[in-house]
């Protein structure tokens, strides 16, 4: 049984200042928690239902890992609105900031969680390892982003610093999703294999001091009416195009 002082530190870690505080995140669901017990990630205690202790209790080497709790008492610390089968406190990493080899991207002012998850996930079907992000991003611990990325954060380092910072000491291309002024994405073929696509907030796009970083201005061409792209589907296009 979960007690009371149980209840309150796990959900308290739905605010993203006590999970910087804590250095603790939560996963829910069956997925992503088959993803998570096979990452490096820490994990610091699951709580499940009987039957997927049962069912995965092979991957489960530490009996004090685990805890088993009732469905009611899932829905009291879930943040969903239909709760799993598991939930689990893992450890967020420290990620260094790496020396730029191959792609990468960076992002400002990204605010959607939903958005920040999903390019994560992008990311990593296209073999990428590091984003990084301005301080103003949705935080990559938030479990809506930890939802949307389907387990892919634990393989993509997301790192957040002073972007403009980072790019002007950036040794590899720049290459900036913009509109105005930029080359066609379809028809530019100097892709050098590495580089960071920077990508910018999903309402006005980045802004005039990252893009003046920026080696390479490019946008994705437009056949129809619609006004913008979503910065995740935007984020897809670009990789597919530099991957190529």
């Amino acid at each position: 049984m979960l007690s009371k002082q149980q209840i309150k530190i796990i959900r308290s870690l739905h605010l993203k200042k006590n999970r910087k505080q804590s250095g603790l995140f939560v996963c829910e669901g069956a997925k992503i928690l088959h993803e998570l017990l096979h990452s490096s990630l820490q994990i610091n205690k699951i709580y499940a239902l009987n039957s997927w202790i049962t069912e995965n209790r092979q991957f489960l080497s530490d009996e004090n890992i685990f805890q088993q709790v009732t469905e009611k008492e899932l829905e009291q610390i879930s943040e969903l609105s239909t709760p799993n089968e598991v939930l689990a406190i893992a450890v967020i990493p420290e990620n260094k900031i790496p020396e730029i080899k191959g792609l990468s991207i960076g992002l400002e002012s990204i605010r959607d969680p939903g958005n920040l998850g999903t390019i994560i996930r992008i990311a990593d079907w296209y073999g990428l390892t590091d984003i990084f992000c301005t301080e103003d991003c949705a935080d990559a611990y938030n479990s809506k982003v930890v939802q949307a990325s389907m387990g892919s954060l634990f393989r993509v380092r997301v790192h957040y610093a002073d972007l403009k910072e980072f790019l002007s000491n950036c040794t590899v291309p720049k290459y900036a999703a913009a509109l105005e002024g930029s080359l066609n994405l379809h028809e530019y073929k100097d892709f050098k294999g590495r580089g960071v696509l920077v990508i910018g907030n999903e309402s006005n796009g980045l802004s005039t001091e990252i893009l003046d970083i920026c080696d390479v201005k490019l946008h994705i061409p437009r056949f129809g009416q619609a006004e913008s792209l979503n910065a995740a589907v935007a984020t897809g296009i670009f990789l597919d195009a530099m991957r190529r």
